[in-house]
């Protein structure tokens, strides 16, 4: 699966001179006389090749999903029995919603950087981590490439191409794509290991064996596709093999870990909710069998193209950039055609041309994963989705090569390939900074991304509150790429966010004091309706998924501010009593947020309803804790309510609550009645009734 530009030379079989590979013969060993320290020369030279094309990248930041890892996961800020066994137990992305994924060896990798090495939140050394990792596979690349093409010039050659070829820089500057390192360590590591030890014999095939099971497991418990690795050895096999190899004992030992992973994943997910179906993450999600699957072609198609010309590198490919257009799309026929004249010369060349053969077979089956043919998955299409199958890509091409008419001709070709590579990975590098520098590098070549338009508009206006306009066009944008999607597949988020910079904008032209102001208040709170109708169309298609496949309902999803948001907006227009139900609304989604309960007390103060914002200060106390500052606010609360005063008391200069004063007593059953609701409309059941304990056993409230 491989797209070649210009002709294709399958018209005989692979010459590498100065030598011929037999069509039925095993590649040959790499030759005798080349000692260890030659190698190590080579690995040197490699390895000095890729940290040049990568050096501007250890300076870089966190962006997306790897500052997201830094800065939520408690699990990776100190070794210690609980986080090890929370690493273990729960999911990738844990506390947040479950997606499904369990990486435990990659969440293992960020515990080492932030508390074995130190680096805590600095981005610099998982940076130097990843491009460590990177140089042990240019490194394994280089002995796969020795094993294929049975000397070291056109293995070098193959390995410091795919070392620096521009596809694999989100996977390598980007903190996150820690898992497509990792993943790949061990699948090349045990490819190579299997290949080398397959003839072996007694102790030194057991510890071939040893080696390719702890390989393989280290793969798949760092990215589920690391499953690719006993079809890799398979296709080694049926592409290289010679007569009989006794090989069923090495694919028994690979496929072991991949039945424990599918054990250790029932265990983790069948007692929790199954993700929400994000379409505008993956727009296949929401398209039938065939049409979704047509677009996968045109998608592999894409990936194909990149490999080739990787010069449109972008972050996102989110709705709406690969729209889904079914049978009628030609760039998916075209796609397809091509994939299939691919595969078929291949197949139609194996007796005579076994290493193309093999090369189209390796980035076919390391493709097919993250190729939404077979399970569909949270994206469409991304450039870390080529991290391996690029293994095979760069093979080829050097494969290929060494078919002109002189080594001097190659070595100038494949040269010239590195340097353009490592130039424009170099180029890339700094675009993985932070999302700020990522939306601006990428908005224009993915312009129908919703999620580029939206990121750099968030960000565009925390690096400056003067960037609104621009903030409010980018939300605009991906907004409408959005709007034509059905309620239930939509999201609140960008609408929700939308809605907020067109409340600042009304307080930038005047607020209620002016026409443009008030247009723009007005157009804050529609917009936030929207996001809201969106929310409920999207909660109940989640909600109808749970009870389709006999799971629970979970506690509520979404954008947690949307309520707030609202409250806000009709605030602002002057419709104080509209805001306070949503404000009491928005606790809901998080109920232990505590600035959602100085949000609903502050109003209730604004509107002098001193009784209620006391209540609601009583609550923060439960949630927070009596702390100085909590207890100094419900204080002020009751020096404004007559039989109030009794309720705090001093000592020694230290506020304290008084169980005794009556009002206090009052208060406490209201405020514990009104947080077990909130838990409750919130689906916190356990949480609910916990605080009807509470209320009973301290305040002796009656039950409710």
């Amino acid at each position: 699966m491989l797209y070649w530009q210009g002709d294709f030379p399958f018209g005989g079989p692979l010459v590498l001179r100065p030598k011929k590979i037999p069509a039925k013969a095993q590649p040959a060993a790499p030759r005798e006389s080349r000692s260890r320290f030659s190698k190590w020369k080579w690995r040197g030279l490699l390895l000095v090749v890729a940290f040049l094309a990568y050096a501007n990248s250890f300076g870089l930041g966190a962006a997306m999903d790897g500052s997201l890892i830094l800065q939520q996961d408690s699990r990776i800020r100190s070794v210690s029995a609980e986080h090890i066994q929370q690493i273990l137990e729960k999911h990738y992305w844990w506390p947040s919603a479950a997606d499904q994924l369990y990486r435990p060896v990659t969440t293992a990798s960020f515990l080492f950087n932030w508390a074995v090495l130190g680096n805590g939140g600095d981005p610099a050394g998982y940076h130097a981590v990843n491009f460590v990792l990177h140089v042990v596979n240019v490194w394994l690349v280089f002995e796969l490439a020795l094993l294929v093409f049975g000397e070291a010039l056109p293995a070098v050659f193959a390995a410091a191409l795919w070392g620096v070829h521009p596809v694999g820089v989100e996977s390598v500057a980007n903190i996150a794509g820690r898992a497509d390192l990792l993943s790949t360590v061990g699948v090349l590591g045990a490819l190579v290991l299997y290949i080398r030890t397959k003839e072996s014999t007694g102790r030194n095939r057991l510890l071939g064996l040893a080696g390719v099971f702890a390989l393989a497991m280290f793969a798949v418990f760092a990215k589920e596709n690391g499953a690719v690795l006993i079809g890799l050895m398979l296709l080694w096999d049926i592409s290289f093999g010679r007569g009989k190899t006794r090989r069923l004992d090495a694919y028994a030992v690979t496929a072991v870990p991949l039945v424990v992973l599918a054990w250790a994943r029932w265990l983790i997910f069948r007692g929790l909710p199954l993700p929400p179906v994000n379409v505008v993450d993956n727009p296949l999600l929401g398209a039938g069998f065939w049409p979704s699957r047509f677009t996968a072609v045109k998608i592999i198609g894409k990936e194909l193209w990149l490999l080739a010309c990787p010069i449109q590198l972008v972050s996102d490919r989110s709705y709406n950039q690969i729209p889904v257009l079914g049978f009628g799309d030609l760039a998916a026929w075209i796609a397809l055609i091509a994939v299939a004249a691919i595969l078929g010369i291949a197949i139609a060349r194996y007796r005579k041309d076994r290493t193309i053969f093999w090369t189209v077979g390796f980035v076919g089956i390391a493709l097919l994963p993250t190729s939404n043919l077979v399970v569909q998955i949270g994206a469409a299409m991304a450039e870390r989705f080529l991290y391996l199958p690029a293994v095979g890509f760069a093979i080829a091409v050097a494969a290929l090569a060494w078919r002109l008419s002189s080594r001097r001709t190659a070595m100038i070709v494949l040269g010239a390939a590195i340097l353009l590579c490592a130039g424009r990975t170099m180029a890339r590098n700094p675009a993985w900074n932070d999302e700020l520098t990522l939306g601006l590098a990428d908005v224009q070549t993915s312009p129908e991304s919703f999620r580029l338009h939206a990121m750099l508009g968030q960000h565009l206006l925390a690096q400056n509150p003067r960037n609104l306009d621009a903030a409010v066009r980018e939300m605009e944008a991906a907004w409408e790429i959005l709007k034509p999607l059905p309620d239930a597949q939509n999201v609140e988020t960008v609408a929700a966010v939308l809605g907020t910079f067109c409340g600042l904008k009304g307080d930038r032209e005047g607020g209620l004091n002016t026409p443009e102001g008030r247009r723009w208040y007005q157009k804050s709170l529609d917009t936030l309706l929207i996001a809201k109708r969106l929310a409920l169309a999207f909660q109940k298609a989640y909600d109808d998924r749970q009870l389709s496949n006999g799971r629970p309902l979970p506690s509520l999803i979404g954008f947690e501010a949307l309520d707030f948001y609202l409250g806000q907006a009709y605030w602002r227009l002057g419709r104080k009593d509209e805001a306070i139900p949503w404000y009491r609304e928005g606790r809901t989604r998080r109920p232990t947020n505590l600035a959602g309960y100085d949000t609903l007390a502050a109003a209730y103060v604004d509107g002098g309803d001193w009784d209620n914002a006391a209540v609601v200060q009583f609550e923060k106390v439960v949630l927070g804790g009596a702390t100085p500052a909590s207890l100094a606010a419900l204080r002020n609360a009751y020096t404004h309510i007559p039989d109030g005063t009794c309720a705090i008391v001093e000592t020694s200069g230290v506020l304290q609550l008084n169980p005794g004063c009556p009002r206090l007593h009052s208060d406490a059953c209201k405020a514990f009645a009104d947080l077990e609701q909130v838990n409750r409309d919130g689906r916190q059941r356990e949480a609910a009734q916990v605080l009807q304990q509470t209320a009973k056993r301290d305040y002796a409230c009656p039950d409710r």
